[in-house]
């Protein structure tokens, strides 16, 4: 059984860790977007005009601040279009 194999209880562990991981991070780039999104709008800098700006169609840019096209790519060149600076804080790194 499962739980009598240490090996296997072990790898689902790491398993479940790494899942949390990437839930943990697909939050963080949520929250981005939404700031971002709500800078290009103070901005009032229209979807257009980021899409000339960026070199991203205005459907990516669509997508992307409905959440369905978040990643760092995108983030990157949203917030250059928008004239913002991207900075880590509290970056932890881990060695194994």
């Amino acid at each position: 059984m499962f739980k009598d194999d240490p090996v296997a209880v072990a790898e689902f562990r790491q398993y479940e860790l790494e899942l949390r991981e990437t839930a943990r991070i697909e939050q963080e780039e949520l929250k981005l977007k939404d700031r971002l999104v709500e800078i290009r709008k103070n901005k009032n800098i229209t979807q257009k005009e980021l899409e000339s700006r960026t070199g991203l169609s205005q459907q990516a840019i669509s997508r992307f601040e409905t959440g369905s096209g978040v990643n760092l790519s995108t983030i990157i060149k949203y917030a250059e279009g928008i004239k913002c600076m991207l900075m880590p804080v509290d970056i932890e790194i881990i060695a194994e």
